[in-house]
């Protein structure tokens, strides 16, 4: 695979991939295998070998200035293979800028030790997936931690030195009422984390969920439901403090997820690991979802397998535009000037707004941001 170089390095991101669970959420559509200590071993190794060839390839420094650890479940990896993937990645970190290193840990696998190892390391913000503060929508959603889990694990992250803390939650579980999502907001808020992401609950092909609803065991909420139910959560975080920043994202001042907003805003990043993606240049590829094919090719040094998606100009300021308009600062009007007439309509439909020389979502269009997305998308065809 031959790559685009740059003549000055814009990977400013390393993402990775840890693929390994201890099984799967009954929702998950997620590219994950059971852990296993040799082949979790073996994809350090790999990972390693491809960072080292990434860079060769790319033609760029190692210059990151996020790293993003997620999975699957990275915290499933014992104390020693944290420490040893640690230290492949810290020669990737910018030292002229100051690195926001996050780490996706399930609350079940949070332990002292690990964190130890982590703090030490240089990782400065989790994101627990919590999901719910009640049992039985932890239980329906084939989570494998309890509330007090979660509890337990805030108070260990926050001993071990981290005080960024991150918490994902699902709205939207069907067969509770609205008393139960309401509890989990105010209690996710007790904890006081810095960031809250909401996510609603999705039928994706192949899941579990996706089978039961097939077999007409359950039936997700009603769009009317589930736009309310994200509605209550921007009420509540929002009274306390939390500012909605992407459509399914809120943070205290400053605490906004830097790796993403980077990705979001058209930022150039490195994807290491199975299922991992990457942009650089005028290249986008994904590694293959495949840990066997991934481990063959890198101990016989050749790259992972990859699908290779070339961009044009067009392409890479259309993705900017699209995934810019999911935040609340939007996207400047020189930016999407290539599709003003597009956004000209949606204006018209009470969708964008142009506010401050900046085209953004309004709150009905938030509501309908995939309709928005695939409109604008649509202005690539006509260029």
């Amino acid at each position: 695979m031959k790559f685009i170089k740059t003549d000055i390095p814009r990977v400013t991101g390393l993402y990775v991939h840890i693929p390994f669970c201890d099984g799967k959420c009954d929702y998950c559509a997620f590219y994950s295998v059971p852990y296993d200590a040799v082949l979790a071993d073996r994809l350090l190794a790999a990972l390693e070998k491809e960072l080292v060839l990434s860079v060769k390839e790319i033609g760029v420094a190692p210059a990151a200035a996020t790293i993003y650890i997620g999975g699957g479940t990275p915290s499933i990896l014992s104390s020693a293979q944290l420490e040893r993937l640690c230290d492949v990645l810290k020669s990737f970190v910018s030292v002229s800028a100051p690195v926001e290193w996050t780490v996706e840990m399930n609350p079940g696998s949070v332990t002292a030790e690990k964190l130890a190892v982590l703090v030490r390391a240089g990782v400065n913000r989790i994101s627990l997936g919590a999901q719910s503060f009640h049992d039985g929508v932890l239980k329906l959603l084939g989570r494998r931690h309890s509330v007090a889990d979660i509890y337990r694990s805030v108070e260990r992250i926050r001993l071990a030195g981290v005080t960024n803390i991150g918490l994902d939650l699902i709205a939207g579980v069907p067969g509770f009422g609205e008393d139960v999502w309401q509890d989990t907001l105010e209690q996710a808020i007790a904890l006081a984390p810095r960031h809250v992401s909401v996510y609603a609950l999705t039928d994706e092909e192949g899941t579990r969920l996706n089978q039961a609803i097939g077999r007409g065991d359950t039936e997700l909420l009603s769009d009317e439901a589930q736009l309310a139910a994200l509605d209550a959560a921007e009420t509540v975080l929002t009274a306390a403090g939390y500012g909605r920043y992407e459509i399914s994202n809120y943070a205290q001042p400053g605490f906004e997820c830097r790796h993403h907003c980077e990705c979001w805003r058209g930022g150039e990043y490195l994807g290491i690991g199975p299922a991992a993606a990457s942009h650089a240049g005028m290249e986008r590829w994904t590694n293959q979802p495949d840990l066997a094919g991934y481990l063959e090719a890198l101990e016989q040094d050749r790259p992972p397998p990859r699908d290779r998606d070339p961009l044009t100009p067009a392409l890479k300021t259309m993705e900017q535009i699209v995934f810019g308009m999911r935040m609340a600062e939007g996207i400047s009007a020189e930016t999407a000037a290539s599709c003003e007439a597009v956004l000209g309509r949606l204006q018209a439909e009470g969708l964008v707004d142009l506010r401050n020389r900046c085209w953004m979502l309004t709150p009905r269009g938030r509501h309908l941001a995939d309709y928005v997305a695939v409109e604008l998308l649509g202005a690539v065809d006509q260029q």
